[in-house]
């Protein structure tokens, strides 16, 4: 697959873009004319390459950054970053966004995670590590819920991906500062309530020690490690809720990109768990994944294959193509493959997830979260660098709509098109959320209910 399919994908770009360039807090003093400079081209230059923008929003993207352009005399860069960022998000498309975080300085040192039952504090620096456990009820003068209907208005994407990433924001002081929840950023109260039941007020200071395992530095998004404990000889590492527990199920261990093992009481269940729609080394993704096909699920044959697709954000579907078409037509005539999903399953991994549901229909189930974008969505972008503030910020180009189907390379993106499903949907069929009280305790309600399943049949 790796020639004249990556000869098509390069050919779908028209557009020349610079090399994106770092910058860190502190670093870009912006005028009002550069700022203005900036909107002017985000206007005129970058919004017409986007196509997911209706004809209101791109009324009202258009009269926001008016009204921004008006107040710049009034903007510090961090406030210009994320006005930008509001501004983009207005298309509610995940995949248009600008990339602002090298202007949002430290973060406070905690760790949270949105469960079914409240905004939890999963992982914290050492010196924080009381907090592990406490439930936000209070973000400075806002209710968590409140916090989370502001910091919505900045995030692109649906209401899910917005549940996905807002609690990476709602631990950084410039993004409180913003949206009114607190009027300094150098100390933010937050109102927790521990498992005991006490309520107490804290008040938390960002810091500069970072997280040494925070994967923001690497190639895997911080949103979703969270969850996963750090190893164990992780110089200066965090401390986690799951700290200690033995026996954890998969979904809690290192994060990698393809993983296999065999489960239930009789193994005949294939658990094969895909992080990332990439690979991260040098052997290509497709050969790890036809591994597992040639090397377990030929030879052994499994009446049940579970794929876990809840952590994977995406990468490139051409490296799922073939595993995921092939897939449900590899188990037994009595067998079935359940394809666990989640508000992190994002761009390439929901296309996978969407492929092994359209190749496999009645064989194969959805089980989990709703993902993090529904079953029509615009991407295949790439990141435009505003002049001055040198913001990335992308665009999305080309439609994907799995519910009613590509049919035209005018109206869709040409791959999905010739390999993606038509007619289905990706809502889970099984739908199971994750409590705090169950993942404190270590549990996977969502695999068990499939282990359950299996058992039964």
């Amino acid at each position: 697959m790796s020639g004249w399919l990556a000869i098509l994908r390069t050919a779908t770009v028209g557009f020349t873009l610079a090399a994106v360039s770092p910058v860190h807090a502190g670093d870009v003093q912006l005028t009002p004319a550069q700022m203005r400079e900036d909107l002017i081209f985000l206007k005129e230059e970058w919004a017409p390459l986007d196509k997911s923008f209706s004809d209101l929003q791109r009324k009202e993207f258009n009269q926001y950054v008016d009204d921004t352009a008006a107040a710049t005399e009034h903007l510090t860069p961090e406030a210009f970053a994320l006005e930008v960022m509001r501004a983009v998000a207005i298309a509610r498309n995940g995949h248009t966004n600008a990339n602002i975080g090298p202007f949002l300085g430290d973060d406070l040192p905690v760790r949270a995670w949105s469960f079914s039952d409240g905004l939890h504090i999963v992982k914290t620096h050492p010196d924080f590590e009381r907090l592990l456990g406490a439930r936000i009820d209070r973000i400075g003068s806002y209710t968590t819920q409140e916090a989370l209907d502001h910091v919505r208005l900045y995030l692109s994407g649906t209401d899910q991906r917005a549940r996905f990433l807002a609690p990476g924001y709602l631990v950084t002081p410039a993004v409180l500062k913003q949206i009114g929840a607190v009027d300094d950023a150098a100390r933010v109260p937050l109102t927790v309530r521990f498992p005991d039941g006490r309520t107490e007020t804290v008040e938390i200071a960002p810091i500069g020690d970072d997280d040494p395992g925070d994967e923001r530095k690497a190639s895997l998004n911080r949103g979703y490690s969270v969850l996963i404990p750090d190893d164990e000889n992780v110089p200066g590492r965090w401390r986690h809720l799951l700290d200690g527990r033995r026996g954890l199920p998969p979904l809690y261990g290192k994060r990698s990109d393809v993983q296999w093992q065999f489960l239930g009481a009789s193994g005949e269940v294939l658990y094969i768990r895909n992080d990332t729609a990439k690979s991260l080394d040098e052997t290509p993704l497709s050969d790890k994944l036809g591994g597992v096909v040639l090397g377990k699920i030929l030879p052994e044959r499994p009446k049940f294959i579970v794929v876990d697709l809840r952590l994977n954000n995406g990468g490139d579907f051409f490296n799922t193509i073939l595993f995921s078409q092939a897939l449900p037509r590899l188990v037994p005539p009595d067998g079935h493959v359940f394809v666990l999903v989640g508000r992190a399953t994002f761009s390439a991994g929901i296309t996978t997830a969407a492929m092994l549901k359209g190749s496999g229909g009645d064989k194969v189930t959805l089980v989990g979260e709703p993902m993090g974008d529904g079953g029509q969505f615009w991407s295949e972008g790439k990141y435009v660098e505003l002049p001055n503030s040198k913001i990335p910020v992308r665009y999305s180009p080309q439609f994907h709509d799995y519910e009613r189907g590509c049919f035209d390379t005018a109206d869709c993106y040409w791959a999905t098109v010739a390999f993606g499903p038509r007619g289905i949907s990706i809502a889970p069929e099984i739908s199971v959320d994750l409590s705090f009280q169950a993942y404190a305790e270590g549990r996977d309600p969502a695999l068990e209910t499939v282990l359950d399943l299996a058992a039964r049949h």
